[in-house]
């Protein structure tokens, strides 16, 4: 007998009519002696089937299957034939093994497992639970949709596959909600604009994930639900990852944040931390309001942009602003430290701990953290974007007179 996950067994008392409370319980007691035992020896020997192995995967320990190579081979069927595997050995040898039990209760009862009558349980389906998959191969182009078959992961790691351009939207469908940890390292041509639609539909199903790890792909257009090919993260696109601690995002080419690419569906106390280094970000790449709707605090790593030479006030402000545990740090990505920069500054009694890293460029090389900075030339009045923000004093009123003497003019410090 094939047995699969919708199969029941069931326990009853035979022989006896029961009479009485004392009886019925001691139906249940046994009853439940049996089903634990059956479940126990289940649970214990649930993982990959000793010796298991369809070249080009094997499982590197009971709870952890690695498939290498470098030729492209179909992963979907690999899957296929191990789910029907371990649901022959563990599900069909323990049901047949749960109908030869019998238990005498010392009263001259004799009762024994049956798989017709009317008490039942449904056999653990975590046999088909494991830890880790992990995909190192320099060939395979895509994942298929349901390509893990009735099995699932908590952790999918996916290195240096050269040739891997294309995850389709239901590729983890089925238990998409195991999955906690989701990892893409090393050259790949995943997120190519073609395919990247698909890609964020596949993450957006993982609804308890806690760290999204994308490296060195092909990240070019990140599209909104509008399937408008923008190189940017799109609209909604992690909404419903409510449980995400960690976004990496780093040695990509996104060139545009719009407001609401970090909108998230609850609130959370728990901080995130999106790593978007080394990518194409510029002074103008935040749509104003962006990280005002994340409902968490938020940690930015913008490192190592080099074409975003300043922070617009009107975009980050707001932001650091928001919730006091709020924090951008800009290692080896110095600013060029003109009048824009000057709300830094002038905030800095607030902003101090909330940014960090914070460096101006000085000619081709030269660096200077931004308290060394003057700042006399520039404005106050014309550079406060926010005019409820009176309570923010500069230290410095030679600014201040300066700023009346030449309001309308805008003067670039050297």
């Amino acid at each position: 007998m094939i047995f699969n996950q919708s199969e029941t067994v069931f326990v009853t008392k035979h022989s006896i009519h029961p009479n009485g409370d004392h009886h019925r319980l001691k139906i249940i007691v046994i009853s439940i002696i049996i089903v634990a035992s059956f479940f126990k020896q289940v649970a214990s020997e649930a993982g990959c089937p000793k010796n298991f192995s369809i070249n080009p995967c094997r499982c590197s320990s009971n709870k952890t299957i690695v498939c290498d190579g470098e030729y492209e081979f179909n992963l979907k069927g690999i899957f296929q034939k191990l789910s029907k595997n371990i649901q022959e050995k563990y599900a069909t040898n323990h049901i047949e093994n749960i109908d030869d039990i019998s238990v005498d209760d010392g009263d001259g009862n004799h009762f024994e497992s049956n798989s017709t009558t009317n008490a039942s349980i449904q056999i653990a389906a975590d046999i088909f639970d494991f830890d880790e998959f992990v995909l190192n191969n320099t060939d395979i182009a895509e994942i298929d949709d349901d390509a893990f078959g009735t099995l699932s992961f908590k952790r999918i790691k996916l290195i240096d596959c050269l040739s891997l351009r294309r995850i389709k939207s239901n590729a983890f469908r089925k238990k998409s909600y195991r999955i906690e940890e989701f990892v893409v390292s090393g050259e790949s041509s995943l997120g190519e604009d073609r395919y990247a639609s698909e890609l964020f539909d596949a993450l957006n199903s993982m609804v308890n994930v806690e760290k999204i790890l994308l490296n060195r792909n092909r990240l070019r257009s990140i599209p909104t639900f509008e399937k408008r090919p923008y190189k940017n993260c799109g609209q909604f696109r992690l909404y419903y990852l409510n449980e995400l601690q960690y976004l990496y995002l780093s040695h990509q080419r996104i060139n545009f944040l719009p407001m609401n690419a970090f909108d998230f569906e609850q609130s959370s106390n728990k901080t995130l931390y999106i790593y978007l280094g080394n990518n194409k970000l510029n002074s103008s790449s935040f749509e104003q309001g962006i990280f005002l709707n994340s409902k968490r605090p938020i940690h930015l790593e913008l490192y190592w942009n080099p074409d975003l030479t300043y922070l617009d006030e009107n975009v980050f402000k707001p932001f650091l602003f928001a919730n006091e545990q709020n924090r951008i740090t800009l290692q080896d990505n110095p600013l060029i430290c003109d009048c824009r920069s000057y709300w830094l500054f002038r905030d800095r009694h607030i902003l101090s701990k909330r940014i960090q890293n914070v460096l101006c460029k000085i000619g081709p090389k030269q660096t200077f953290p931004i308290d060394l900075i003057s700042f006399n030339k520039c404005s106050k009045s014309s550079h406060r974007t926010d005019s409820n923000s009176d309570d923010h004093n500069d230290s410095n009123n030679g600014s201040n007179r300066l700023g009346r003497r030449r309001k309308n003019k805008i003067i670039v410090v050297n």
